[in-house]
């Protein structure tokens, strides 16, 4: 079984929160672990940087789903590694 990681860089608002949001991106199926860690607050938004990483059955597309009806904007995806081993 393949292992799948991606850093990605996003911009939210303050709700939900970062529990919240880590706790949605969870239930994606293949999800094993999500870190969020905020970059930057200001008066209605917050940056932050998100790992998820799991099986080769987590896409990037259940990813952006999540995000969005979290009313989340992906920014970009900073990094991707994929292994085989």
């Amino acid at each position: 079984m393949g292992r799948i990681e991606f850093d990605l860089d996003v911009l939210k608002p303050h709700v939900p929160s970062n529990y919240g949001l880590a706790q949605a991106l969870e239930e994606i199926p293949g999800v094993l672990f999500v870190q969020i860690k905020t970059d930057e607050i200001d008066q209605n938004t917050t940056s932050i940087f998100i790992t998820i990483k799991g099986s080769d059955e987590l896409s990037l597309e259940a990813i952006k789903e999540t995000l969005e009806n979290n009313n989340c904007a992906l920014h970009s995806v900073d990094r991707v590694q994929i292994d085989n081993r």
